[in-house]
C-alpha cells in the first residue's frame, strides 16, 4: 500500500506521516512499514532541492525538473522495491506537492500532471491535510524565526488552491488544524478503509 501526505507547510502533514509510520509499525511491525519523503535526501537533485529551501528557490523550469527526477529516483530506488515486498509505503510529500508549490494557477497544475503521470505510480491513498493559511503561518513562526523560501503567504495561498482542486477516490481531506492525535485517529480510520478494500 502507497500513503502520500500532503498539504502545506505547517499543515502537520510531516507530524502525521511520522506518528502515522510509528502507529502502523506498533501494529504491524518494523519490517512492514517505510517512512520517506519528498525532496529525498539521497538523489543530487533532492539535495539542490532542500538547499534552496534556505537559499532560494531555483528557475521554475529547473525546479520542476528537479522535483522530477528526484521522484523517479525515489521510485525506483525506495517506493517500488518496497512495495514489491508488500510493504506499506508513506511518503511525506508526492507529486501533488510539485503541482502545487510549483504551478501557476489549476489549469497549469493539470498541465503539469498530464505531463508527469506516465512515469509515476499514483499512491493508493493521499491524506491531504487541509488548514487556515493564517494558521500555517503562525505554526511556522513558532516553529522558526525565518521563513524558507517555500513559505510565504501567497505561495501557501496558491498552493492552498491547488490542493483543494485535487479530486479522485484516492483523497481524503482532513482537517490540520485539529489536535494531532484526532488527526491521526482520522488518517488510520482512512488506512484501514484502504487497507479493507486491498483484502
Amino acid at each position: 500500500m502507497f500513503i502520500a501526505v500532503e498539504g502545506i507547510d505547517g499543515s502537520g502533514k510531516s507530524t502525521l506521516a511520522r506518528e502515522l509510520a510509528a502507529r502502523l509499525i506498533d501494529e504491524l511491525g518494523a519490517d512492514r512499514v517505510v517512512l520517506t519523503r519528498e525532496p529525498t535526501e539521497l538523489s543530487p537533485w533532492g539535495r539542490r532541492l532542500r538547499k534552496s529551501e534556505r537559499e532560494g528557490r531555483l528557475p521554475r523550469d529547473e525546479e520542476i525538473a528537479h522535483f522530477h527526477k528526484d521522484r523517479l529516483f525515489h521510485l525506483d530506488e525506495i517506493i517500488k522495491p518496497a512495495l514489491a515486498l508488500g510493504k506499506i509505503v508513506i511518503t511525506d510529500r508526492y507529486v501533488d506537492s510539485t503541482l502545487a508549490y510549483q504551478a501557476h494557477d489549476l489549469a497549469d497544475a493539470e498541465a503539469l500532471y498530464r505531463a508527469m503521470a506516465p512515469e509515476l505510480i499514483e499512491p493508493d491513498l493521499v491524506l491531504l491535510l487541509e488548514i487556515p493559511i493564517a494558521t500555517a503561518l503562525m505554526r511556522i513562526s513558532e516553529a522558526r524565526a525565518e521563513n524558507t523560501s517555500f513559505e510565504r503567504e501567497e505561495t501557501l495561498r496558491r498552493a492552498a488552491e491547488i490542493y483543494a482542486s485535487r479530486r479522485g477516490t484516492r483523497y481524503r481531506r482532513r482537517d490540520g488544524g485539529q489536535a494531532p492525535q484526532v488527526v491521526l485517529e482520522a488518517a488510520l480510520s482512512a488506512v484501514q478503509e484502504r487497507l479493507q478494500a486491498h483484502n
